[in-house]
């Protein structure tokens, strides 16, 4: 019986991590570029 009890507390802590992990704010680690400019080619007369 306690077999089977630890086997359910880790599937539970198991699920629980991933759910954790799934609704927890990202970690990504990007700079702030904020806006950028467009510097392309400006749109041709025969498409405005």
């Amino acid at each position: 019986m306690n077999g089977l009890k630890q086997t359910f507390m880790n599937t539970v802590e198991y699920l629980s991590d991933a759910i954790a992990r799934i609704f927890s704010p990202s970690k990504d680690n990007f700079p702030a570029t904020g806006a950028q400019p467009y510097k392309g080619d400006p749109a041709s007369e025969n498409n405005k």
